[in-house]
């Protein structure tokens, strides 16, 4: 079973987009949280409880594409890590983000970053 939690865009001005996708759109702010290094992490939920992911920042090697990725939270976290090693498309070792999000990355096979969440 898998639900896909979020899509994650990389924004210039965090400010700036926290208005239009707070105030503007009306999306609610669920959290916000910030990594050494200067990125700065906002969330915004919707009716439904999808939500945005809005980064401001450094880039880290986490995104394939500059600007999208999809969070997909999934119950066989360590199969399909498993079976990510093995078919090469493991592009971030399993972390910790927000002191308690455990993920990694892999990409699609167009190059897409999808962000696999323990559920």
């Amino acid at each position: 079973m898998a639900a896909i939690r979020w899509i994650t865009l990389r924004v210039q001005d965090l400010d700036r987009s926290k208005a239009f996708y707070g105030d503007f759109l009306g999306l609610e702010a669920v959290r916000e949280f910030s990594l050494p290094g200067g990125m700065r992490f906002a969330f915004y939920q919707a009716d439904g409880g999808m939500q945005i992911e809005l980064i401001e920042g450094n880039r880290t090697e986490a995104a394939a594409d500059p600007n999208i990725s999809i969070g997909i939270a999934v119950s066989a976290y360590e199969k399909i890590l498993s079976e990510a090693r093995a078919d090469g498309i493991l592009i971030v070792e399993p972390q910790i983000l927000g002191g308690q999000l455990e993920c990694f990355f892999i990409t699609d096979p167009d190059g897409t970053a999808i962000q696999i969440i323990r559920a």
